[in-house]
């Protein structure tokens, strides 16, 4: 038995089994992996836990809509809400300086991970936009 992949015309990646692989699916999982770094962070002793499930919750929508049917306006937002964490996030690290993050875990481990995704959701964007 024999698979044969298939090539996506937009993107000219191959894809195993028939399954397109375009920017918006690479962004869709990099929002499921930016969610679960949020869940990572959960403690359950932290009321600020709240937040961090709360912030997981809200890369649902984006990786749903980049998946099933990324437009213009959703890369739109997905850009906008990205900045926005890198800027958020930016400033934590700089004021961190040593101290632990969320959940006791060491400030820069997990935080520059999330930074890493969303950067390089970021980018994937960026290239998105300019394409169309």
């Amino acid at each position: 038995m024999t698979m044969t992949a298939t090539v996506d015309a937009a993107d000219g990646i191959p894809a195993a089994a028939g399954v397109r692989v375009g920017p918006g699916r690479v962004a869709a999982v990099l929002a499921l992996a930016s969610a679960a770094v949020h869940l990572l962070l959960v403690d359950a002793s932290s009321l600020g836990s709240l937040v961090m499930v709360a912030m997981a919750a809200a890369c649902l929508p984006c990786a749903w809509h980049l998946w099933r049917s990324p437009t213009p306006s959703v890369w739109g937002t997905t850009a906008a809400i990205d900045t926005a964490m890198l800027l958020l996030h930016a400033q934590m690290l700089a004021g961190v300086s040593g101290h632990t993050g969320h959940g006791g875990a060491p400030a820069g481990s997990l935080m520059w991970l999330g930074l890493g995704l969303v950067g390089a959701q970021l980018a994937v964007a960026g290239a998105a936009v300019l394409r169309r």
